[in-house]
């Protein structure tokens, strides 16, 4: 019996499920059962996320890499590339990340919160307080 695009999404979401109950390590089971069936962004970045939030930061980066890759015009992958990246403390790569996801979404706070952090954790306390201008412009709309 072959596998569908429905199995997919069901084990997406049965990872999905498990992670909303910080069961990451079962979560991390059904995207892998799901990317052997077919590789896609939404499981990459699912799958990064349950990584990210047991400290398998490489792990989580290697997994948003190929979502990027099956995906480049995500933000939200970008948003999570960022998260990981300042957690291994590659400060300017996260700063890029958290800029491409603002050119993908720029009207969502949280990149532009998480930038000005790490801009004004850099002592670039004028470029950090834009983004948090940016932060309360959005966030008053």
């Amino acid at each position: 019996m072959e596998l569908t695009d429905s199995d997919i999404k069901a084990l997406l979401n049965e990872g999905m499920l498990s992670a909303d109950f910080d069961e990451h390590k079962e979560a991390i089971e059904f995207y892998d059962k799901a990317l052997k069936i077919k590789e896609t962004p939404d499981v990459y970045l699912n799958k990064g996320i349950s990584l990210a939030e047991l400290e398998k930061y490489e792990d989580a980066l290697d997994c948003y890499e190929n979502a990027i890759r099956l995906d480049p015009n995500d933000w939200l992958t970008w948003y999570n590339k960022g998260v990981v990246l300042a957690s291994l403390d590659k400060i300017d790569e996260a700063i890029q990340s958290y800029d491409k996801s603002i050119e993908l979404e720029p009207e969502n706070p949280d990149p532009w919160n998480n930038k000005g952090e790490l801009l004004n954790d850099l002592g670039k306390e004028e470029e950090a307080n834009k983004c948090f201008d940016k932060v309360d412009e959005l966030e008053e709309e």
